[in-house]
């Protein structure tokens, strides 16, 4: 099967080569084809290259923008359902942090800021990070968006949303899972033979 499969867009090239294809038969040959388009494009989760400047914060501070810390978590608490924020206005931070929003929140986040978190050494190799690392990246990877700038309320806003959920969260009651674990793309076809 692995052979023929290989064969195939070799044969159809060939006989394009030759003079022997049209573009009908190639589109045909394209659309029969289940590796032609890539079915893990909008898995948020893909591998990508992650703008960790921008979402490193280093010696960069928030602004408070004039607010108290309460203040900034209430807007947080607002901007934590708003769908606007991710790159395909589909999901929200309350899209996965579901209930009280702590939910895939694992029992690590009771650990004061910084502190590692899998996600972030993994896809940004940064072996701990602020509330506010943390935030942006989150909007880089599952929201699928820009991360935020930082000297915005956005981002302040929802880093004190994080350390107030943080501040109430029982680790024992911790039901925490990276919704990245389950690949989605596991079975493709198209990937990389073992």
């Amino acid at each position: 099967m692995r052979r023929l499969t290989w064969l195939a867009p070799t044969a159809v090239f060939a006989l394009a080569a030759c003079g022997g294809g049209d573009a009908g038969a190639e589109a045909e040959t394209a659309a029969a084809n289940p590796c032609a388009a890539n079915p893990c494009a909008a898995n948020p989760c893909a591998a990508k290259d992650l703008p960790v400047d921008a979402i490193r914060q280093g010696d960069r501070q928030l602004d408070d923008h004039g607010m108290s810390r309460d203040e900034l978590a209430a807007q947080g608490a607002e901007l934590w359902n708003d769908k606007s924020l991710s790159g395909t206005g589909a999901t929200s931070c309350s899209t996965c942090h579901t209930g009280g929003g702590t939910a895939m929140m694992n029992a690590s986040f009771a650990e004061p800021y910084p502190h590692p978190v899998t996600m972030a050494m993994d896809r940004a190799g940064l072996e701990q990070v602020s509330a506010a690392e943390m935030v942006q990246l989150c909007m880089a990877i599952p929201m699928a968006a820009t991360p935020l700038d930082y000297g915005s309320v956005e981002l302040a806003a929802l880093s004190a949303r994080v350390e107030q959920l943080q501040s109430e969260f029982d680790a024992s009651q911790a039901g925490g899972m990276n919704p990245c674990v389950a690949n989605p793309c596991a079975a493709n076809p198209c990937g990389a033979d073992q």
